[in-house]
C-alpha cells in the first residue's frame, strides 16, 4: 500500500539505509557511541519528487521558490525563474541545505504542519550521524513498504549517462512521465529490448531507456573509478547551471557536485567541501602530486581558516568546479592562490 506522509506508523528499514547508519557512524565519538545503546532507527520515507530540496528550516523558501516545494517539483522552472541575485539570496541567507533525489530514502525526526524534518542517508556529515539534516515538504514524501521491499531484493537502475533523463508511462517512450537526475537510482524489474521497466514510489512501474542507465546488483557492483572516469563524468555536467545545496544534474553547489560525482561510481564521501577535505578518510596529497580526481580545497585566511570551496582536477592544471550563482559548472585554469588549502585524494593506489 502507499500513502503520502502522515507519519503514524513505523516502516521496516532498508539495507541501503541500514548501512549508511553504520557508514556514518564514523563521525560520533568513539567512546560515546561505546557507552550509548543504539537509538531507535526512526521511520523512513521516500522522496517523491524528482529532486526534493531540503531547507533550512519551515520558514525558509521565499515566494520565488514555489516550484520547488510541489508535488511534483519543477527545478527547471525555479532556475529560470530566479535572478542571479535570486540564488545568492539561497547563499547569504542559509536558506538551503542539500538536496535529495526520487526514490532516496530519508529519515523521518520530526513533523510541523506541512513539513518533515529530516536526515538523508549515504550524504555523511558530522552535523548528524544519520545523514545530513533539514526539513522538506511532507507532500515530496511517501511511504510505501511495498517499495522497500522491492528495493531491498532488486537490482537498480543508475542513471548515469546525461545530468538528467525521463521515466516513461509505456514500453515504446512516447510517454513522459517525470524528468529525473543523474543518480537517481530505481529498482530494476525487467529489460525489454532497449527499455528498462522499474519501479518506483508512488507512482508504478515505468520505463527508462537502458542507454541512459546502468543496472547493478548491488552498491559494491559499481566497478571501481579510474580517476579519467571520474573527470569524464563530471564533464558530462558543464554548464549545468550552480545552485546552492544543488545536488542534481538540474543544478549544483561545489560540494554537491563533487560528491555526486562520486557517489554515482559507487565511492562515498561527505556532502560539504570542509568535510571531504578533513572528515570524509581521503588523504592529502602535495600539490605536485596531483592526478586526475583529486578534489582541491580552498579556504578564508588564506588558505588558514575554514573551507568554503571544493574543485575536482582533471589534468594538466586544469580543474572543473560549480562554482557561483552567476556561473555554471565549468573547467578552468587551477587556481592555486592564497587561498588555495590543499588537495585530497579519495582513490586508492593505482587507480
Amino acid at each position: 500500500m502507499t500513502r503520502k506522509l502522515r507519519f503514524g506508523g513505523r516502516l521496516a528499514a532498508i539495507a541501503v539505509a541500514t548501512a549508511t547508519v553504520a557508514a556514518t557512524a564514523a563521525f560520533a565519538p568513539a567512546a560515546a557511541a561505546a557507552a550509548q545503546p543504539a537509538p531507535a532507527t526512526p521511520p523512513i520515507a521516500y522522496v517523491d519528487v524528482s529532486v526534493a530540496t531540503v531547507w533550512t528550516s519551515p520558514d525558509s523558501p521565499r515566494p520565488i521558490d514555489a516550484p520547488a516545494l510541489t508535488d511534483p517539483a519543477d527545478p527547471e522552472k525555479w532556475l529560470a525563474a530566479m535572478t542571479v541575485d535570486d540564488k545568492r539570496g539561497l547563499t547569504s541567507g542559509n536558506l538551503t541545505q542539500t538536496q535529495v533525489l526520487y526514490g532516496h530514502p530519508v529519515y523521518v525526526l520530526a513533523q510541523q504542519g506541512d513539513w518533515a524534518e529530516v536526515a538523508v542517508p549515504g550524504q555523511a556529515t558530522p552535523k548528524n550521524s544519520l545523514g545530513y539534516p533539514g526539513w522538506v515538504p511532507k507532500a515530496q514524501l511517501t511511504s510505501n513498504a511495498g517499495y522497500t521491499a522491492v528495493a531491498a531484493h532488486s537490482p537498480f537502475a543508475l542513471v548515469d549517462r546525461a545530468p538528467t533523463t525521463w521515466l516513461y508511462n509505456d514500453l515504446g517512450r512516447r510517454s513522459k512521465a517525470l524528468k529525473i537526475s543523474a543518480n537517481t537510482r530505481l529498482p530494476e524489474l525487467a529489460r525489454v529490448g532497449d527499455s528498462v521497466l522499474v519501479y518506483t514510489p508512488d507512482h508504478g512501474t515505468k520505463w527508462l531507456s537502458a542507454t541512459d542507465v546502468s543496472v547493478y546488483k548491488s552498491e559494491t557492483d559499481i566497478p571501481y573509478p579510474t580517476g579519467a572516469d571520474l573527470v569524464n563524468f563530471a564533464k558530462k555536467f558543464i554548464n549545468v547551471p550552480y545552485l546552492w545545496a544543488g545536488r542534481a544534474g538540474f543544478g549544483f553547489d561545489c560540494s554537491g557536485f563533487t560528491s555526486t560525482v562520486y557517489e554515482a561510481n559507487g565511492i562515498a564521501i561527505p556532502r560539504d567541501s570542509g568535510a571531504q577535505a578533513t572528515y570524509g578518510g581521503g588523504t592529502k596529497v602535495d600539490r605536485a602530486d596531483l592526478q586526475p580526481g583529486d578534489l582541491i580545497f580552498y579556504a578564508h585566511n588564506n588558505g588558514t581558516g575554514s573551507i568554503y570551496h571544493v574543485a575536482m582536477y582533471i589534468g594538466n592544471q586544469q580543474m572543473i568546479e560549480a562554482y557561483d550563482a552567476a556561473t555554471p559548472v565549468r573547467i578552468t585554469p587551477a587556481r592555486f592562490n592564497t587561498d588555495y588549502w590543499g588537495a585530497v585524494r579519495y582513490l586508492a593506489a593505482g587507480h
